[in-house]
């Protein structure tokens, strides 16, 4: 428990000048029980507004918030059972970390032992149990959010809200725990809505994304749905990488790119549109086909576990991964080598020519 569902959510602010800004525009949505839900999107499209009023923090302009069909709309924050992790930490100043996590449990009035075991195991699994007298002055501003984590976790509320929870944290302490954090939502049976813009990770966490731009949802579903049939360019640009080409219509299953015929899987709909490939899907050849599409290698970077290969087509930029293993025996490709590259027809994704192709581009 619970579900939550939105229903016809809209916000709308007035701004200094008198203008109205609508933050969240109509927004209907379904996050089911126990499962881990990650909103991704841009700076500014409205993720943490819409976390915000699912706490009760903020009240929507119209529509409802229903949690397991009990409409929690005008329900007031600390009676909707919510774990909440802030952005900007928002822990106690004068309580010192044991304090802070323990707080929770003692308002629910826990017995003794279970409030002191419930803090010892979250203060471990943040890293600050040898750090227990510590006010929150002298910690620093990754360990107040660590804290932060540690005080809503020790709760143990069924809904877990989590806003840009590991923004704070250095590489390895964010990619650690957010392996942690999904471990704890499925061991304890919660629902989490995290708001992140950070792709991989949301990838790692998520079993349902739910990707916004401009305070509507693009689409929803699990990273590999996301992933795979993105539903736009922009929802394609943004989780991952992924190479555009503009094209022309041929046939139900041809187009054509320059003069270079391009074969799809899925049907083509439309007369204008643009065919997307995933840089890992792109082929490489040392030999220049004409039936292919030719560039020219303009730059090389080594990942460590890849090589990417940035190719100047028609002054366009086309960007090619290549497994570390795998170039390490061949090492076909250098700087300024003209190259031809395929790729397969199941591995193109098509979309409908926008109207501003440079603005579905824009990660804003």
């Amino acid at each position: 428990m619970p579900e939550v569902e939105i229903k016809n959510l809209t916000k709308k602010y007035k701004s200094q000048k008198g203008e109205k800004i609508t933050a969240i525009n109509d927004v209907n949505l379904k996050i089911e029980d126990k499962h881990y839900n990650t909103l991704l999107g841009p700076s500014g499209c409205g993720k943490t507004t819409l976390l915000r009023i699912i706490a009760g923090l903020i009240k929507p302009t119209c529509g409802k918030i229903l949690f397991d069909g009990e409409d929690v709309t005008d329900v007031l924050p600390e009676e909707r059972n919510i774990g909440f992790v802030f952005q900007d930490f928002a822990v106690f100043p004068h309580l010192d970390v044991w304090h802070n996590v323990s707080y929770g449990p003692t308002v629910k009035g826990w017995p003794k032992e279970k409030i002191k075991k419930t803090t010892q195991e979250n203060l471990k699994l943040v890293g600050l149990a040898n750090r227990p007298k510590a006010l929150p002055k002298e910690l620093s501003g990754g360990m107040q959010q660590r804290l932060g984590l540690a005080r809503a976790l020790a709760t143990q509320s069924k809904l877990l809200l989590l806003d840009e929870p590991l923004s704070a944290l250095d590489a390895k302490i964010g990619a650690y725990l957010r392996y942690e954090l999904r471990k704890i939502v499925k061991k304890n049976h919660l629902t989490a809505i995290h708001v992140t813009h950070n792709q991989e990770e949301a990838m790692t966490i998520s079993d349902n994304i739910i990707l916004m731009r401009g305070g509507e949802i693009v689409q929803t579903g699990s990273p590999e749905e996301l992933y795979q049939r993105p539903n736009s360019v922009f929802a394609a640009n943004f989780l991952g990488k992924c190479n555009f080409f503009k094209c022309d219509k041929i046939s139900s299953h041809k187009a054509s790119y320059h003069g270079k015929i391009i074969k799809t899987e899925k049907e083509i709909k439309d007369k204008k549109i643009i065919l997307g490939i995933r840089p890992e899907k792109i082929h490489l050849e040392s030999n220049i086909d004409e039936g292919m599409i030719t560039g020219k290698i303009e730059l090389i970077n080594f990942l460590g576990h890849l090589y990417e290969y940035r190719i100047n087509v028609n002054g366009a930029t086309v960007k090619a991964y290549k497994r570390y293993k795998e170039e390490k025996v061949r090492r076909k490709f250098k700087l300024g080598d003209k190259i031809s590259f395929w790729f397969h027809p199941e591995d193109v994704l098509i979309f409908k020519e926008p109207n501003d192709f440079k603005k579905e581009l824009r990660l804003d």
